[in-house]
């Protein structure tokens, strides 16, 4: 992976949750990873961007910047079972980290129904540094969107890493 440096959005997320970082564990999904979200929403051109958490069983929220109009889709602390969510089967393989047009997915029963009126559809593990997979960084529209490609899940996947290292637990 290439420096946060090399891409203007890597690096400003890494400004946020790296430069500032004054405290570890889930509690520190604070103000500046919002910030990131918003950044990433904005110049995405996506509706919703999250970072949920997988823990018993389920699919919790942690994290949500939305669009006005979409606020009411994902709001944090919210969640629904892990298996029937798209994060699960993205981390798991079944479902690809970038789909461009999701209707057709979810038509043929590849992916969700809760899916049904997305568009564009982005999702990457959060790994923490012993392997454990706490959630998924994910961003959607509810369009598909002719301005996101594979680059944009590199950007995911960086932001991820430092979102990873922001969250995680301290081992002292």
């Amino acid at each position: 992976m290439s420096a946060p440096q090399d891409d203007p959005l890597v690096a400003q997320a890494y400004g946020l949750l790296v430069a500032t970082a004054d405290h570890r564990g889930d509690a520190a999904l604070d103000e500046n990873v919002h910030k990131v979200l918003a950044v990433l929403r904005s110049r995405m051109k996506m509706d919703v961007v999250f970072v949920s958490r997988f823990e018993n069983g389920q699919r919790i929220f942690k994290a949500v910047d939305a669009a006005p109009r979409t606020a009411g889709h994902v709001r944090p602390g919210h969640g629904d079972p892990l298996e029937e969510s798209w994060c699960h089967r993205i981390v798991n393989g079944r479902l690809p980290q970038y789909i461009h047009d999701a209707a057709p997915l979810v038509e043929s029963g590849e992916a969700p129904p809760s899916g049904k009126g997305i568009g564009t559809h982005l999702s990457v593990p959060v790994v923490l540094s012993d392997g454990q997979v706490f959630g998924t960084l994910c961003a959607f529209a509810f369009h598909v969107n002719e301005d996101v490609s594979l680059q944009d899940v590199w950007r995911l996947r960086a932001v991820a890493d430092l979102i990873a290292k922001r969250i995680e637990p301290d081992k002292a």
